[in-house]
Parts: structure tokens; C-alpha cells; sequence
């Protein structure tokens, strides 16, 4: 069985007034039966890059709870929400014109 990204939903916010880097969060659905909340869209000086959901431990220390082995599957699904997340703040640029 293959795994396909068949939606992704992008939920857009700025945290940069309090020095963060976080520009969305998505949500996305593997093979239409799978659903992965809580990817974070970050900034960083080469460009956006994605963080799989994480959890804060007892240490203080961040978990992941989703952790992608596959490199193909993982930069498939970089892909398609980065895409998506660039679809999305063309819409609002569009709207401030």
C-alpha cells in the first residue's frame, strides 16, 4: 500500500510580536483514514521547514509522537503542506491588495 497525502488543511497565525517562529500549524490526512494534527510551519533564515508534533515530557524536554522513517514519505509530505501553506498566504497577500 502506498501512503498518499489526500488533504491537507493549513491554519495560518504569526508569532513573531512575541520572537517566535512558528507561521502555521497544518493538519493532514494520509490515505484519506489518517490524520496527523498539529505539524508546525517554522521560519528560519534558510527558508520554512516543518516539525512533526512533538509533546513536552516530565524533564521538560520535547518528544515526538510522529516520527517518519521513510525519507520519500517524509518529503512528500513536506512538500505538499509547505505548498499548501504558500497557496494560503498568497490568498491573504491577495486579499490585502
Amino acid at each position: 500500500m502506498d501512503i498518499e497525502v489526500t488533504d491537507v488543511k493549513i491554519f495560518p497565525f504569526d508569532t513573531s510580536s512575541i520572537g517566535g517562529n512558528v507561521k502555521a500549524v497544518a493538519e493532514i490526512t494520509l490515505n484519506g483514514i489518517l490524520k496527523i494534527k498539529d505539524i508546525k510551519i517554522v521560519e528560519s533564515n534558510r527558508g520554512y521547514f516543518i516539525q512533526m508534533p512533538t509533546r513536552k515530557s516530565r524533564l521538560g524536554e520535547f518528544v515526538s509522537i510522529v516520527e517518519i522513517d521513510n525519507k520519500d514519505l517524509y518529503n512528500h509530505i513536506r512538500r505538499m503542506v509547505l505548498d499548501r501553506f504558500k497557496e494560503e498566504i498568497a490568498k491573504y497577500d491577495s486579499y490585502l491588495d
